[in-house]
């Protein structure tokens, strides 16, 4: 954990670095508050491993999991930002052991068992 923090402070000061720069024109070199947008697209395809997804050869942001995957994730999957370890669920499912982060997932995608008390 300390070293994220101390991570997380030499990103932020570079950051601050790096917005101090200017072009010729006595403008910012770098656009450090424009948001970046990614589309991701999943589509079925059972020939992959449940629980896993791959990625397209020839189409960024293309990528394939099967049918059970496909149910088992949450549709925000990819939504969550930077926020995401800050909401970890670590979970061990009952039924194959497997171990998994629950937030992302309405049930178990290996083996497709309900999580316990839900």
């Amino acid at each position: 954990m300390k070293s994220d923090s101390i991570h997380d402070e030499q990103i932020k000061k570079t950051l601050e670095k790096v917005s101090q720069y200017k072009n010729i024109i006595d403008e910012p070199l770098f656009n450090l508050e424009k948001k970046q947008e990614v589309k991701i697209e999943i589509k079925v395809d059972n020939s992959i491993e449940h629980g896993l997804f791959k990625p397209s050869k020839v189409i960024d942001g293309l990528w394939y999991a099967s049918a059970q995957t496909y149910r088992a994730m949450k549709k925000d999957l990819f939504s969550f930002g930077e926020s995401i370890d800050e909401i970890a669920e670590p979970y061990k499912c009952h039924s194959c052991h497997t171990y998994l982060d629950k937030q992302f997932w309405f049930f178990c995608p290996y083996c497709g068992e309900s999580f316990l008390g839900e």
